[in-house]
């Protein structure tokens, strides 16, 4: 069976991708099981939601909140009273790992952490949390001993026998950047492309 986790909420020309708006309609909604969206660190140490490296042309790291215009904490999300899954994908590679975990404990929430850089994760999971843990686009970047509870696919590179293989091992598969849906996957997608596609 198809199921959907709004990439970065539900958003339009109105409301803005990653925003608490954005994010809070689409854990409200009931076409998708959760959401998917960024996380980075600002440089007094605030997790927020979003996706680019720079932030009116300086980067996110050396940013401090305050200086920020209507951007989300990742505080305020974990606020929302939901049991729908929470997919946070780590854009900053040099993240207090630490530091977000103590985060996200203080909140029971569904949460799966993702990252396209290997090493973060394996830093999370030597932390021994309760959260499923991912790689983007692995088999771009792989080695051969996937351990992790899920993967998250480019939809151009995903067939049949790779899903299959991994579900073998009793690794998730989740697909993004969707072209074409297969029966039983889990797909990250934007809003106005799931009537398309769905």
């Amino acid at each position: 069976m198809k199921k959907y986790i709004a990439h970065r909420g539900i958003w339009n020309q109105e409301i803005k991708d990653n925003s608490f708006q954005a994010l809070y309609a689409g854990l409200c909604s009931s076409k998708y099981i959760g959401i998917e969206t960024d996380i980075r660190v600002t440089k007094d140490n605030v997790f927020i939601i979003y996706h680019n490296s720079l932030y009116n042309g300086k980067l996110v790291k050396n940013t401090n909140y305050k200086e920020m215009n209507n951007v989300c904490t990742l505080e305020s999300i974990l606020k929302i009273n939901t049991d729908k899954i929470i997919l946070l994908e780590i854009k900053d590679f040099n993240m207090d790992v630490k530091k977000l975990i103590k985060l996200l404990n203080k909140y029971k929430r569904n949460i799966m952490l993702m990252s396209f850089d290997t090493n973060i994760i394996k830093k999370i999971k030597t932390l021994n949390t309760k959260y499923k843990l991912g790689v983007l686009n692995y088999i771009i970047n792989s080695d051969s001993n996937y351990d992790f509870d899920f993967i998250c696919l480019l939809d151009i590179i995903s067939n049949n026998f790779v899903i299959n293989s991994f579900k073998k091992r009793n690794i998730e598969v989740l697909i993004y950047g969707v072209i074409n849906t297969l029966d039983d996957a889990i797909y990250i997608i934007d809003d106005i492309k799931l009537t398309k596609v769905g």
